[in-house]
């Protein structure tokens, strides 16, 4: 609550220095001045207005500003020390508007004394810096710009990178790259990695990142020695905005509508709600009652009967709920703000700020089948059981992102500050239930609830710093410190199942106290709060071999995490009865007062805890790591990225009653990117790199978790082992244009010990690891302008992109080799869309997305491997500038055609992965309707 109320308080603050916007009569020239062939950013640059003493230096980031220029036309010269000068003209200037212009300098030849000018247009110099900005990456990679974010239909970073080449989201929020699942994946926020933001597993959710913020996005498919070592899918790189170019004040308002929710009364509402829900933030009415909390290490053999009962007395009656209820519009607010000030002596000091609010409500509806879980086929088709199923999700969240900094000379240093939080309540509703287990003839009836409240949060910030050394400029040392926050409370997940025979009353079974039920009737209360913290340094040498720049680079990291976690699993049992009790709902007993205290004690009803599922544990982990690197350029067109990474990591688990878990292991990661320039547009690239996957806290933790959701137990397994990955890499590219490309890649990747989330069968789920396994894999991406066909405006205004991944498989397993992907793995994935922008404003995108079968769990034994089908997902956007180009009004189609998601059971060849009619069993089905919004966006400062 303390830093929600700074962030509140910062709100407040950047308003009341904004709301006194004034029109400018003048305008600014800003950009990056870069190397052309090595796309390194040149410090101390001098841009200056032909014919006038104006100009400015660049800073330690290559960026300038040239400030306070009327309105106009002018001529840009741009000088550096052993380069070429750059004229370049029709640089138009407006009121109250920031010029783009990033330019690329070439190196003289020889040793030539004579200043050698070359002239360049305003439109010809962004084409060509965009161009080389694209080309001059050292390792294979893609990535995607701010222009093309901010012309996207999307709201957040994760639905962002669903646009990357060979890059999917799963789940709305968890990047998959190269059909990989997320564990396979790092996480970075301006080169700092980002502490995960499930407790469950390595993941983070980009959706908590405002598009609008980042300036570009970069998924690293191969690795340097300065990249994390843990990674085989991606390492994908977020960049915010370090300042602005001007002062700005933009508020957006948006409303969302879902075809399955909004202005429907199809909506549950449980009760009661917290006086702080509307914030998202539990108010601690839902905590574990201290009656309970007090006595918790000795509860089960240090109270009597009486105490028991007398303890379930004190949890409150919350076992009721609202139907009916009308669903009003989804609803989201964004503040961001920004200002710079540049001082006399061309230092810069700025801070930008956003912050979000968002009020979300959700249906989804479907079913689920168990079917017999053998691999060896459906024995006569038997259902083990069948229910339909409806989810009510009620979320609200709360973000804010603050980023101050200050340039000087050669210097910067840049605090920034992410902190998201996402309250969510989550009404789970079983209908029409029936297990066949006992009888076929007269199945079990039954249906259900759970109610879970789910608090999550984030918080990261990071102070770093850049500094340019040494009279040439040639020393550079850039570092960063940092602290992560991690959260999630899940207070009081109540579930009950009510029994519901034809012609009898229904009724609640409570079972006995040494075998407690929760997953059936009972209360869950689960929290965890890790602390992260981190520093870098990295050390940077230019110098000149073979009459070609050279770079030598050398750094290390520390990182820390503190985990404590703590989960009570409470079923309600006849505490002086053998238990199998039912209590009828006759008489007007019914859900809202069978767990009263009057009910409680005539009943003879307490909790008893089920220790398999509340194990608390506690968790530490240390990297420490070091790299040596070289950047060599052999000649103009050969280049070589190389060097080796070291790292030695520590990781323990201690869990209540249990020995120390200790893993330690040291990893020597070399890597190798080498670069051909075959011509001045085609690029030709190899690559090798080692990397690890190791496994997370929850996977070693041995406790079971009840997931209601898809009706799974899961368990950790305390023996996995961390997995060893050799990744090798060829791609050849080729950019038509600035803004275009076209490319094709192969790639090979041998996994040792990879972690699975394995399908023991009878609904449980745990981690092991298999054998080996290999994934060869080719990728292709085209992004093009139409007016290939014919240079009309419409097609050159007009922009295609696809890009598509196949990637083949094979697992080796302990007990059978099969040709099938990894878990959480997909054997292709297709993006592609269209894209239209006029300078009048208007744009339009078309946007198409589809992934092949994912492997969801695979079967261990004689369980069957679960696949998720593939599903087509097609999204619209149009918008349109106006009142002068100060505000924009948007409208978003999403998931037009609102496919199920859908898990099967793959029977027969165990090679098979696609869906077979006929003989593959569907165990799941999901609908979750398509969704509109319609985003009004102002400017009320000037325009950026």
């Amino acid at each position: 609550m303390k830093r929600l109320t700074h962030i509140l308080a910062i709100v407040l603050i950047v308003i009341s220095s904004i709301n006194n916007v004034k029109a400018q009569s003048t305008g600014k020239i800003s950009g990056k001045i870069t190397d052309k062939k090595t796309g390194e950013t040149l410090i101390g640059a001098t841009v200056l207005i032909q014919g006038s003493t104006k100009g400015v230096a660049t800073n330690v980031n290559g960026n300038y500003i040239l400030a306070g220029l009327a309105p106009g036309t002018y001529t840009l010269l741009v000088r550096y020390v052993g380069y070429n000068t750059k004229s370049i003209s029709e640089v138009e200037v407006k009121a109250n508007e920031v010029t783009s212009l990033s330019v690329v300098l070439e190196a003289s030849a020889g040793n030539s004394l004579n200043e050698v000018t070359v002239t360049a247009t305003y439109k010809r110099e962004s084409v060509a810096a965009l161009y080389a900005q694209q080309k001059s990456n050292v390792q294979i990679s893609d990535g995607i710009s701010a222009d093309v974010i901010r012309r996207s239909p999307d709201r957040n970073t994760g639905e962002v990178l669903k646009r990357v080449s060979g890059t999917t989201i799963q789940d709305g929020k968890f990047v998959v790259v190269r059909g990989l699942a997320d564990r396979y994946n790092s996480n970075l926020l301006n080169s700092a990695t980002l502490p995960s933001t499930e407790p469950d597993k390595k993941a983070f959710a980009f959706d908590i990142i405002p598009s609008t913020f980042v300036d570009n996005i970069v998924v690293y498919k191969t690795a340097t020695p300065n990249l994390p070592g843990d990674f085989a899918g991606g390492a994908i790189n977020t960049i915010t905005k370090d300042l602005p170019d001007s002062k700005f004040f933009d508020a957006t308002v948006g409303v969302g509508y879902n075809s399955k929710t909004t202005f429907k009364s199809n909506f549950i509402d449980p009760q009661p709600h917290g006086s702080l829900d509307f914030l998202g933030y539990d108010d601690g009415s839902r905590k574990l009652p201290d009656a309970y909390s007090n006595v918790k290490s000795n509860y089960t053999a240090g109270q009597s009967n009486a105490q028991k009962i007398a303890i379930a007395q004190q949890f409150p009656n919350t076992f009721g709920y609202q139907t009916g209820q009308f669903n009003l519009p989804n609803i989201g607010l964004q503040l961001s703000a920004g200002n710079s000030k540049t001082t006399k002596n061309n230092n810069r000091l700025g801070y930008l700020f956003a912050f979000n609010y968002r009020t979300a409500h959700q249906v989804t509806d479907g079913n689920r089948t168990e079917y017999n879980p053998s691999n060896t086929g459906p024995a006569n088709n038997l259902i083990n059981y069948q229910y339909d199923r409806g989810n009510f999700i009620n979320t609200k969240t709360l973000g804010a992102i603050l980023n101050l900094a200050y340039i000087y000379g050669k210097n910067k240093i840049v605090w920034r500050n992410l902190y998201n939080n996402d309250f969510t309540i989550n009404f789970e509703q079983t209908s029409n239930g029936r297990n066949y287990e006992a009888s076929n003839d007269d199945p079990l009836r039954y249906r259900g609830y759970s109610n879970e409240t789910t608090q999550n949060g984030l918080y990261s910030s990071v102070v770093e710093g850049k500094h340019t050394l040494g009279s040439k400029s040639n020393l550079i040392v850039d570092w960063n410190a940092s602290y992560g926050l991690s959260y999630r409370n899940q207070p009081d997940q109540r579930i009950v199942t009510i029994y519901t025979p034809l012609n009898q009353p229904e009724y609640i079974s409570l079972s006995s106290e040494n075998s407690p039920k929760p997953n059936d009737l009972g209360r869950i209360y689960s929290k965890l709060h890790e602390n992260i913290y981190g520093a870098v340094a990295n050390v940077t040498y230019l110098f000149k071999w073979l009459n070609q720049s050279q770079q030598f680079k050398a750094g290390g990291l520390f990182n820390y995490r503190d985990r404590s976690f703590s989960i009570d699993a409470l079923g309600y049992v006849d505490q002086i009865g053998f238990g199998n009790k039912p209590i009828q709902f006759t008489n007007g007993v019914n859900i809202d007062n069978v767990f009263s205290p009057t009910s409680i004690q005539q009943n003879g009803i307490a909790l008893a805890r089920l220790d398999l599922s509340s194990t608390d544990y506690t968790g530490k982990a240390n990297l420490d790591a070091g790299y040596l690197m070289l950047e060599n350029n052999f000649s103009n067109k050969l280049h070589l990225t190389w060097g080796a990474r070291l790292e030695y990591y520590n990781q323990q688990l201690k869990a209540a009653g249990k020995a120390q878990q200790d893993y330690i292991n040291t990893d020597v990661l070399p890597s190798a990117n080498l670069t051909y320039n075959l011509t001045e547009k085609t690029n030709l690239r190899l690559s090798y790199y080692g990397s690890v996957n190791r496994p997370e806290f929850r996977e070693l933790a041995d406790y079971q978790y009840y997931d209601y959701q898809n009706n799974f137990n899961i368990r950790g397994n305390p023996n996995l082992t961390r997995s060893t990955i050799s990744n090798a890499d060829f791609r050849i590219e080729y950019y038509p244009s600035g803004g275009e490309i076209i490319s094709a890649s192969v790639f090979y990747k041998k996994f040792n010990n990879p972690i699975e989330q394995i399908n023991l069968g009878n609904d449980n789920l745990s981690f092991a690891n298999a054998n080996s396994s290999r994934d060869f894999g080719v990728e292709m991406e085209i992004r093009k302008k139409l007016n290939f066909i014919n240079d009309n405006n419409f097609l050159r205004n007009l922009t295609l992109y696809v890009n598509a991944s196949y990637i083949n498989a094979s697992v080796s397993l302990p007990n059978r080799n099969v040709s099938t992907p990894l878990q959480g793995q997909s054997p292709y994935i297709i993006n592609g869309g269209l894209f239209y922008l006029t300078n009048s404003g208007l744009s339009f995108n078309a946007l198409y997305n589809r992934i092949g079968q994912r492997l969801a769990f695979r079967g261990q034994g004689d369980a069957i491997d679960i696949y998720e089908k593939p599903r087509d997902v097609i999204d619209f956007q149009i918008g349109k500038t106006i009142m002068h180009k100060r505000a924009e009004v948007k409208l978003t189609v999403s998931d037009m055609l609102h496919q199920a998601t859908s898990l099967y059971y793959n029977y027969g060849s165990l090679d098979k992965t696609a869906f077979k009619a006929g003989e593959d069993k569907i165990i799941q089905n999901r609908y979750a309707g398509f969704g509109t919004a319609i985003s009004f966006k102002y400017n009320f400062g000037s325009t950026r």
